[in-house]
């Protein structure tokens, strides 16, 4: 008897970025409850050299992209620059980089909730920063951008791209020639693939708590992105600077196993068991947390 045939990759893509999005609209709430208020960020902390404080640690990505765009912007000494933050969130970033930024830019952030572009959006107003930056709810793999950016950047977002080509595609697409694209996510290490059955579990746990459909290594995701005229320009691993917060092995695996036997009643209870499992895959060396540029030839 046959088996039935698999559903298409576009059907499944899309069940994924549904179920993304229901993570996001619920947990964003809860997300916020534990962020630094100045910030305005859910990324995670790096304490990278002569990072002091919690508040730096959590614009430390953010403090890397500025540098990208002050530089490509002194290169280029263009009068207009436009710049996209393809997933968002409620604008954290954006409202960090747009005040420090050499000179004035028009920015708009890509987000897949409407409770994060809303949240966004309200941000904007009370910072005074509406003229200067605007927020949509869309979907990065089509972003409702028009090309010429100067600069396009995803933080911790590149890793919920359900078909990371067209993600790729896409920023090639809207980006100038000579523009940058910026990547700051986790990617598979190379030592996963020679890891046990214990440790593919945790990989599995972590990609099904955050919806995690696209982890791969960096090599593969820069031989993809060659193929959409993207070359990487630079490769930092920022692992090294990670604090990791990874319990003992058998008290952790003895909390997924209890975790997963829990009804799913919010997006939380999975968003718990994906922090769990990502401490417990950098402590192993499964993942690998990069920042990566990329410059469209």
């Amino acid at each position: 008897m046959k088996s039935p045939p698999s559903p298409p990759a576009h059907d499944l893509a899309a069940r994924d970025r549904d179920a993304i999005r229901r993570y996001y609209e619920q947990n964003t709430p809860l997300f916020l409850r534990f962020a630094r208020a100045e910030t305005q960020t859910i990324h995670r902390a790096v304490w990278g050299d002569g990072v002091d404080s919690l508040t730096r640690a959590l614009d430390f990505t953010n403090e890397l992209v500025l540098r990208e765009i002050n530089a490509w912007i002194e290169q280029h000494e263009f009068a207009r620059v436009r710049i996209a933050d393809l997933g968002c969130g409620i604008g954290g970033s954006l409202f960090y980089l747009l005040p420090r930024l050499a000179i004035p830019v028009r920015a708009v952030g890509v987000t897949i909730s409407r409770v994060q572009a809303e949240l966004a959006q309200l941000h904007a107003r009370r910072l005074d920063l509406t003229r200067a930056c605007w927020f949509v709810e869309g979907d990065f793999l089509a972003p409702p951008l028009a090309d010429g950016l100067g600069i396009a950047y995803s933080i911790e977002a590149f890793c919920h791209a359900t078909l990371p080509e067209m993600f790729l595609a896409q920023a090639a697409r809207v980006l100038a020639s000579g523009g940058k694209l910026i990547l700051c996510d986790d990617f598979l290490s190379p030592l996963a693939r020679e890891a046990g059955s214990a440790a593919q579990r945790w990989l599995a746990a972590y990609q099904k708590g955050w919806h995690v459909p696209n982890l791969r290594t960096y090599v593969a995701a820069q031989a993809l992105a060659s193929e959409h005229d993207l070359n990487c320009v630079r490769n930092d691993d920022l692992t090294p600077y990670l604090k990791l917060r990874a319990l003992p092995n058998w008290f952790a695996a003895a909390l997924r196993a209890m975790g997963e036997r829990v009804p799913a009643w919010h997006a939380i209870v999975p968003s718990m068991l994906g922090s769990l499992a990502l401490q417990q895959c950098l402590k192993q060396n499964l993942i690998e947390y990069r920042f990566l540029v990329f410059e469209k030839s």
